[in-house]
């Protein structure tokens, strides 16, 4: 083997061990920063939400008040006599 082709050689193998110590290190980085990001949840959402007992009793506040009514009817149509 001449010294060029050993020369290449070592070049083709550096090359390979960079390329896969970046694989290796990208590899290891992404789990690891979605572990440890704040932001990420570790369990699923709940939804906001009050509690069932404030809700019902803002309203019968509101239908006491008469802020909030039943629905109605709307009104007959009434057609003009001509």
């Amino acid at each position: 083997m001449t010294r060029i082709a050993a020369a290449r050689e070592r070049a083709r193998r550096a090359k390979l061990a960079i390329a896969v110590g970046g694989l290796v290190a990208f590899g290891a980085a992404v789990p690891l920063a979605r572990l440890h990001y704040s932001g990420h949840s570790k369990r699923p959402a709940r939804a906001l939400d009050v509690p069932r007992d404030f809700r019902r009793t803002v309203s019968q506040d509101l239908l006491r008040a008469g802020i909030l009514a039943p629905a109605t009817a709307p009104e007959e149509a009434v057609t003009a006599l001509s």
